[in-house]
């Protein structure tokens, strides 16, 4: 279990900018003496290293924090409760092994990945040993990277996966963005993460990436709107540990056809290139060592075809990326990929995958993200009892999935999962993934026949899975006592963070809904549920913080029931609620039952688009309001009597003539109400206090 807990300790010890006299120390070290600290430095060092306690590096760790089975429990509190000197021993006999001493977090990781070559030209042996009534610390002589023997082996393996993990980084050229499930998955491909048994390796790929981040050896690089995902490059701390190390032939990055840089013993390859020609694709063709294939298409790759022939002499391939070309097919040859664990073909022109993909049976992932042309997976795709990763987005051009895709327990990315009818998946397939994860969004809900076939889904049992779409198709008709039945047999798993229902036909919403035992969610949607008279008494959930109602068009009043069911008392409704918007509400008139006490976390609350509506609960009560906005509700001829809460920093009011009436500066019946907001603005005109 050492390899589980010694990341975190190894940078926050190497890292931490919360003690300056130890950094102060660790600055003195020279990279270059290649010698070990010295006692007197270990041991002031130790000294000043802040004493930490097995709950405060747990609450930093999070959830790598919480071992599932007591064997582990006891690794870790072994581990913490080492008296300084001990762990501080363990730490530098898993650093001092490139022979570098230690200067900072960048040069901590440096350490590890010094190249055999260069520690055994340039080992020099020292041993200081210094001797107190109660302390003898005898740091190893520097061994050479194949010769090193650790106390705990598995420290030597985490530094291992580590430093491969930031080497396959350098197949990225400067600005390259990358997003992180993708990275992960690549390390995983290549074998570069191992994880502990009934834990998976997404998690501990996961967790090198995050430290990645937190010591910017990768940095943000913007926000992908259409993948919905954070996007990241190399930074300047890993490129300038990187471009040291002499990473050819195992890892090369070719730019611009710059062939002379193309090895055959590479067996990682990056192709950033505007146009690859044919001398290309034949120099490929005899690179039969090669285990990751990268043709960064972001760049320009104006790839339209590749040779059906070019994959007969890469049987060893593991990652094939053809993101973001112009490749319409993909050949009957990749079926020769026996070993291939990741394959990406995103936004490109594909149509169809050849049916030979079926034959790839070690096949982890595949990313399918922004195939616009997209008509169909290949019907065998069951065989792929492997696949972990099934990245898909466009489902709509898809007339329905494969059947026996059940089959496939090993998933945990899964988008979106499509009923099908008389051909395709019924909902019943997901019986038995129980590993997805992250989101998942199951559409054309009109398909499930009764409530006994949605209960096949077993919902309940996905524990990993955060988000929940539950959609049925926005034009389509049925009865509404079949649908409130099918929906009530959906309940999810209670660590649900965020939940949307869409299109859906039921006069009620689900009694699980209401459930405080879904202490996790955080947002909750409910958009064109169009048949729904009243709205859920859902104000018990603890953790919630975004509640979103669009077009809701049968709801007449907002009343207590909202906030707490008859049987409730003693309570703050929505207690950490932090957004409300009331959006398309054609038929609501009047918002009421707010108490004092409810809604103490609200910041932003957005009503629009209720042309019925004439009056508000007492606004004054929300006593963290910043946000306020409404408009278009012409019905709504004042604001409460007790005005807005003194909180409020920013006031929009459009379309609504009567209050836009009352709102007049120094003249309006409601301008004392308003006055002391910061920032009003009145169909679109800002007011200025005079």
């Amino acid at each position: 279990m050492f390899c589980r807990w010694i990341l975190p300790f190894f940078f926050a010890i190497f890292g931490s900018k919360q003690n300056s006299n130890f950094d102060d120390d660790v600055q003195l070290l020279n990279l270059n003496s290649r010698k070990v600290p010295p006692y007197d430095w270990v041991r002031n060092a130790v000294d000043k290293m802040p004493s930490r306690n097995l709950n405060e590096i747990e609450s930093e760790l999070g959830p790598f924090s919480r071992p599932r089975q007591s064997q582990e429990r006891l690794a870790l509190t072994k581990f913490l409760n080492m008296s300084p000197n001990e762990f501080w021993q363990k730490v530098m006999e898993a650093t001092v092994i490139g022979s570098h001493a230690i200067e900072t977090p960048h040069q901590t990781v440096g350490t590890v990945i010094e190249t055999e070559r260069e520690a055994e030209a340039e080992a020099e042996t020292e041993t200081e040993t210094e001797t107190d009534d109660q302390l003898v610390i005898q740091p190893p002589v520097e061994p050479s990277l194949t010769s090193v023997e650790l106390p705990d082996q598995a420290m030597w393996d985490m530094c291992k996966q580590f430093k491969s993990c930031m080497l396959y980084c350098s197949l990225f050229p400067v600005g390259y963005k990358f997003d992180k499930d993708s990275l992960v998955q690549m390390w995983i491909a290549e074998g570069l993460i191992e994880a502990e048994e009934n834990e998976r390796m997404e998690d501990f790929g996961g967790l090198y990436f995050d430290y990645m981040s937190k010591w910017e050896y990768v940095v943000p690089a913007g926000f992908d709107h259409v993948g919905n995902q954070e996007t990241y490059r190399v930074g300047e701390a890993m490129a300038s540990i990187l471009e040291k190390e002499s990473l050819a032939p195992q890892y090369c990055r070719v730019e611009d056809s710059h062939l002379a840089d193309l090895s055959i013993l590479s067996m990682h390859l990056s192709l950033v290139c505007n146009y690859i020609d044919q001398n290309t694709f034949e120099a490929l063709k005899r690179c039969t060592n090669l285990r990751t294939l990268l043709l960064l298409g972001h760049y320009g790759s104006s790839v339209k075809q590749v040779p059906h022939d070019l994959f007969l002499g890469l049987e060893l391939l593991r990652v094939l990326d053809l993101s973001c070309t112009h490749l319409s097919q993909l050949p009957n040859s990749v079926g020769n990929l026996k070993s291939l664990q990741y394959i990406d073909v995103s936004e490109t022109r594909l149509k169809r995958l050849p049916e030979v993909v079926d034959c790839l049976l070690n096949l982890q992932t595949l990313r399918l993200r922004g195939c616009l042309d997209l008509v169909g997976l290949p019907k065998n795709i069951s065989k792929l009892v492997n696949l972990r990763h099934l990245d898909l987005d466009i489902a709509r051009q898809l007339k329905s999935m494969p059947t026996g895709l059940g089959n496939l327990t090993n998933l945990q990315t899964l988008s979106t999962f499509l009923v099908g009818r008389e051909d395709g998946c019924r909902i019943g397939e997901l019986k038995n993934m129980n590993n997805l994860s992250g989101s998942l969004c199951i559409w054309r809900l009109e398909n499930v026949l009764n409530k006994e076939e949605a209960k096949l889904a077993a919902l309940s049992n996905k524990k990993y899975l955060n988000k929940l779409e539950l959609r049925w198709g926005d034009l389509w008709d049925e009865k509404a006592e079949e649908e409130e039945e099918i929906l009530e047999c959906l309940r999810p798993h209670s660590g649900l963070k965020e939940l949307q229902i869409l299109f859906y036909k039921g006069s009620k919403l689900p009694s699980w809904i209401s459930s405080p035992s879904f202490v996790n969610i955080a947002s909750i949607t409910l958009f064109k549920c169009t048949s729904c008279y009243f709205l859920p008494s859902i104000g018990e959930l603890p953790s919630l913080k975004s509640l979103t109602l669009v077009e809701m068009n049968r709801v007449r009043d907002i009343n207590r029931l909202f906030c707490r069911d008859e049987t409730s008392q003693g309570y703050n409704a929505f207690p950490k609620l932090e957004k409300l918007t009331f959006d398309v509400m054609f038929n609501l008139e009047e918002w009421t039952g707010v108490e004092n006490g409810d809604f103490p976390c609200l910041l932003q609350l957005t009503i629009k688009y209720c042309p019925k509506l004439i009056s508000l609960p007492c606004l004054s009560l929300l006593r963290s309001l910043k946000y306020f906005e409404i408009s278009h509700c012409p019905e709504l001829s004042s604001f409460p009597e007790e005005g807005l809460p003194a909180s409020l920093g920013f006031l929009m009011v459009r379309n609504c003539p009567s209050l836009k009436e009352r709102c007049r500066t120094g003249e309006g019946e409601d301008w004392l109400k308003i006055a002391h907001v910061p920032s009003i603005w009145i169909d679109h005109q800002e007011i200025f206090l005079d």
